[in-house]
């Protein structure tokens, strides 16, 4: 009885942790420096992503930078964070690539589009990322990014768990839409 005890303890105490680094995970800022990608573009983008649980967020705002730099954009990547740019007259194009948790975009990005105040009608593109359904949490970020005054000008939603668009991975569509995307 008391090893079986013990055992549910040590099962209890590791479900624990693992929730508490999850939490901290999606609800906490990474920073991150800014990575500039074309110093000799044209007009300037800046993509940003919530790096989330996987490499999977990394990847897709890292291929979808390498399309924009294909179509001659200066890009600028970067975490959403106190560390991140917030003047978004500095830019021609706003890329938010943001994880969905709980049909929620993630807490750091919604923080950040707040930070950067008025969008001045900056286009943005959006990029809902997430296991299954990004639809909710798209439609939250769009409110959000329209009240701050930005220009949608692209939507998508790409997933590591279900089908993309023609089952091509989400690198591969990110960097298409980069790449269709003129400064």
């Amino acid at each position: 009885m008391q090893i079986l005890l013990i055992a549910v303890l040590v099962v209890v105490i590791i479900l624990a942790s693992v929730l508490a680094y999850v939490m901290f995970a999606i609800g906490n800022d990474v920073v991150t420096e800014v990575v500039v990608k074309n110093e000799g573009g044209s007009e300037t983008a800046l993509v940003l992503y919530h790096p989330g649980l996987s490499s999977f967020a990394h990847d897709v705002a890292y291929a979808f930078a390498d399309g924009l730099v294909s179509s001659g954009w200066r890009v600028e990547v970067a975490t959403p964070s106190n560390e991140a740019p917030t003047d978004a007259s500095d830019y021609g194009l706003l890329v938010l690539c943001f994880s969905t948790y709980g049909g929620n975009p993630d807490s750091s990005t919604v923080r950040h589009v707040e930070r950067m105040g008025d969008l001045g009608g900056v286009d943005v593109v959006l990029v809902g990322l997430a296991a299954g359904d990004a639809e909710s949490s798209t439609a939250i970020m769009r409110e959000d990014v329209v009240a701050a005054n930005g220009a949608i000008m692209l939507e998508k939603a790409w997933f590591t768990m279900a089908p993309n668009e023609g089952d091509k991975a989400a690198t591969v569509l990110a960097e298409e839409t980069g790449q269709g995307i003129a400064p």
